[in-house]
């Protein structure tokens, strides 16, 4: 899947993205955030920014070394659509719960949203270790987010 400028592609796919996310996030999504009882573990409104830069630098990263590869390799293809994939459905979090205030929702969506994640996972492994390395921090960062999700909910939930 060799790409004329995959560089220039993996940024206007990450631009699109961040772009989505913040329109189905709604206005001030951590104002919303605010107004939740929200778990001790919560990182401060700063510290959500820098996860999101380095969410994105990490798919970023990541989609330009599979759209560099030289020739068709399998997995290529796969690894890509579910990088792809992987950015709406963070989107569609977003939509679930900042504009929804879904919390029940939103929970129950880390199902397939850590599915897509480890599938991904593995394809990059199998595909280009590399990219996997770059994508692990990722994959790790989901066990925090999967806890703080469960503990927003349970704390959260009407009486």
């Amino acid at each position: 899947m060799l790409v004329r400028h995959p560089v220039v592609v993996s940024l206007g796919i990450c631009i699109l993205a961040a772009t989505s996310e913040g329109m189905l996030g709604g206005k001030r999504p951590l104002q919303v955030l605010a107004t939740l009882r929200l778990p001790r573990f919560t990182p401060p409104r700063w510290a959500w920014i820098v996860i999101g830069l380095f969410y994105y630098a990490i798919c970023f990263m990541v989609l330009t070394r599979l759209l560099e590869m030289n020739g068709p390799r399998s997995g290529q293809y796969s690894a890509t659509v579910l990088m792809i994939v992987l950015l709406g459905l963070n989107a569609l979090f977003n939509y679930l719960l900042f504009r929804l205030r879904n919390l029940p929702a939103a929970l129950l969506f880390y199902i397939p949203y850590d599915l897509v994640a480890v599938a991904l996972q593995i394809c990059l492994f199998r595909l280009d270790s590399r990219a996997g390395y770059i994508f692990v921090p990722y994959v790790v960062y989901l066990v925090f987010a999967n806890a703080w999700g469960y503990q927003l909910w349970r704390l959260n939930q009407a009486k």
